[in-house]
């Protein structure tokens, strides 16, 4: 249990290290990121919603790419992401959040678009079942996109921390979602869903943060998408690959949606790049 619990706590401190470094390629890439990536319209809301302990400024770099490139991004209003306690505590939260989205789309006249890192997605998905009405699509990064045994792997240095903001053990909260019968591993209906995750991520298992195959092959439902980055689980809102992906899947059209396919952006030298940092799992439909 030491043994563990000290190579969870080394996994965290090399996330946030690679997390630094990624904010760093963000600054110097940034004017080269902003002409490639696919713009929205100038009035196409985004809310951001922070991973667990995440104040909202951790994704203000985040939202400040968005807005220079034709959307409307802004957190999600209720401070830093502290957790759940129990169910009714997350209804409370799904409360808070459908009233700031729906003020959002009111002002907008139109969905709102919801990016969810880590926890935040976990959020971020609930809401869209919810109020599926209100939600344009939702992006996860780095979120667990399902409840089961691989969740209970989670980093354990992470789950103290958990433990000691809510009060409650992480596997206490999960036997209360079994207990309720609750599948909050489905997909909201008719919402687009997409998933970014990286196998070395140091916090959340690769197990839990890809869409189920069971719901990618649902061709009856809302376009839902599995995207693999290498990158870090802190450093997601920040990553300049990431961020490309993000501005991609904001701006694809939800009648005509085609995977999301890094190479159109890599020219020359990058199209290699672009096969190391982006794990191929789609190509691009035929015209």
């Amino acid at each position: 249990m030491f043994f563990e619990s000290g190579i969870d706590l080394l996994r965290v401190q090399g996330d946030v290290i690679w997390a630094g470094a990624e904010f760093t390629a963000k600054v110097f890439s940034e004017p080269y990121l902003r002409t490639m990536a696919r713009k929205g319209d100038g009035n196409a809301p985004v809310m951001t919603l922070p991973g667990f302990t995440g104040p909202e400024v951790s994704l203000q770099p985040l939202n400040a790419f968005l807005n220079a490139n034709g959307y409307v991004a802004n957190s999600w209003g209720l401070g830093s992401n502290r957790g759940v306690r129990d169910m009714e505590h997350m209804e409370t939260i799904a409360a808070l959040l459908e009233t700031n989205v729906q003020i959002m789309a009111n002002k907008h006249k139109r969905k709102v678009a919801l990016v969810g890192q880590s926890l935040g997605g976990v959020f971020a998905r609930e809401l869209a079942r919810r109020c599926p009405d209100l939600i344009d699509r939702v992006i996860t990064l780095g979120s667990p996109a399902h409840f089961g045994e691989g969740t209970k792997n989670v980093n354990a240095m992470v789950a103290r921390v958990m433990s000691f903001y809510t009060g409650r053990a992480v596997a206490e909260l999960l036997a209360e979602v079994e207990e309720l019968n609750l599948d909050m591993s489905e997909p909201p209906v008719g919402v687009p869903l997409v998933s970014i995750y990286s196998r070395y991520d140091g916090i959340a298992p690769l197990s839990t943060t890809k869409i189920p195959v069971r719901y990618l092959n649902d061709v009856n439902e809302a376009p839902r998408e599995n995207i693999e980055i290498v990158c870090s689980h802190c450093g997601m809102g920040v990553n300049p690959l990431v961020l490309l992906a993000v501005a991609d899947r904001l701006a694809e059209d939800k009648a005509n949606w085609v995977p999301f396919y890094p190479m159109k952006y890599a020219m020359g030298p990058a199209r290699l790049a672009s096969r190391f940092f982006y794990r191929p799992n789609a190509k691009p439909h035929a015209a």
